[in-house]
């Protein structure tokens, strides 16, 4: 059983590029949990047919947004290895609409419709679906959702830290993450 969460442990880390001690913690305590937890990796990666960096870009807010450091260092992570430029992402972690393309600063203010339930999403939401799809618009659904489950189960494991304090180490100029 142990060797079983260290293996899980160590791959997801090697991924990731972040240390995810939790897993640890939730497999000790409740083996059963944590291998209901590994069948939703398919449901947090999941792409079809989007634009990787659009994907991405909903990771990030909604990561963001969930406001655990080290969920946002992995989804910056994964985000810059599977090629998201890193003026791109600070621009995404800042809210920087003027050095946004129009087709990330459509997803990320889509995403933050999304995440505040108000409905301001709405529009952007018809954008994506005029332009991109039906599929796109359910699989960014998905990779919202999927962001705030790690999140989530950190903080109810008491083992989240705040965003507000976090650089991504993209590069020098990287800002602060507000949460």
């Amino acid at each position: 059983m142990k060797m079983v969460i260290r293996l899980v442990q160590w791959m997801v880390e090697r991924k990731v590029r972040t240390p995810v001690g939790y897993l640890s913690d939730l497999g000790e305590a409740s083996f059963s949990g944590f291998l209901k937890l590994l069948l939703i990796l398919p449901l947090v990666s999941h792409r079809a047919k989007s634009d990787p960096v659009l994907q991405h870009a909903a990771r990030i807010v909604a990561t963001q947004h969930e406001d655990c450091a080290s969920c946002l260092q992995m989804v910056v992570n994964v985000a810059a290895d599977e090629g998201m430029e890193p003026q791109t992402i600070r621009a995404v972690l800042s809210r920087d609409y003027q050095h946004l393309p129009d087709s990330i600063s459509l997803i990320v203010r889509f995403t933050e419709g999304v995440l505040a339930r108000n409905g301001s999403e709405r529009e952007a939401r018809h954008v994506i679906e005029a332009r991109y799809g039906a599929t796109v618009l359910a699989e960014l659904a998905l990779a919202i959702a999927g962001a705030r489950v790690f999140p989530t189960i950190k903080q109810g494991l008491g083992l989240a830290g705040s965003c507000s304090t976090t650089d991504t180490g993209i590069d020098s100029q990287a800002p602060l993450i507000a949460g």
